[in-house]
This record gives structure tokens, sequence and C-alpha cells, in this order.
């Protein structure tokens, strides 16, 4: 099932996974979902810094590939680095939206990624 989902027009393109690394809890949780998803082989963890910084061969691969984007809260700087270049991203997901509060606080990061993660696999 993997290898369909990882597949785009024939070719063996695997899925760009692009997270927010922000400073809160969820941001926290949104990268950690995605090196989990890496690790599994669910597609490989990518930088969204890259595409945010403008750098083209992010900004291209980005736009080539099938990518799942996760952003830790409703300000979705993930969201907006990608509308920037004119990209939708194949599946998105914000983690305040998967039942986690935002907070300052990182001491439940085990548990939240579990949490997030579970709920994002059923949905890609």
């Amino acid at each position: 099932m993997l290898e369909e989902k990882d597949t785009c027009c024939g070719a063996s393109m695997k899925t760009l996974i692009l997270a927010c690394s922000g400073r809160s809890n969820v941001g926290q949780v949104a990268n950690n979902v995605m090196i989990e998803m890496d690790k599994r082989g669910v597609g490989n963890a990518f930088c969204l810094a890259g595409v945010g910084a403008d750098l083209s061969g992010f900004v291209e691969s980005a736009r080539a590939g099938r990518t799942i984007l996760i952003d830790g809260c409703p300000v979705g700087c993930g969201k907006k680095m990608f509308e920037k270049h004119g990209i939708t991203p194949s599946r998105y997901f914000v983690a305040t939206e998967l039942g986690i509060e935002k907070t300052n606080a990182f001491d439940k990061l085990t548990e939240e990624t579990g949490k997030a993660l579970d709920q994002i696999i059923v949905n890609i």
C-alpha cells in the first residue's frame, strides 16, 4: 500500500513530508511526527525552511512531489510558505486540529506526538 501512495504517474517518487518546528509544543509535535513518518517509510522528511528561504531546489522539489505538510497551529507558517510559491500540499494537517492544545511546555511531547501521528497515519 505504501508503494502505491509513494508513486506518482508510474515513477517511484517518494512522498515529501514537511513540518513546522516552531517554538511551542505543537511545532515540536509536527516535527516529531514528520521524523516518525520518515522512520516508518511513509515518505522522506524534507526541509520546510528551504522552501521558506526561497531556495529554488527546495521549492521545485516541493512543487513536483507528493507532499504532506504538518503545521503546529492555525498560524499556518508552513501553509503560508507553500502559498507564497503557489504550492498546494497533497495532504495538510494542523496539530491543534488533532486535539492537541498549544502550550509552551514540552513535558508531554511523546504522548502528544503519538496522538497526532495516529490520526495523521489513518488520514493519509
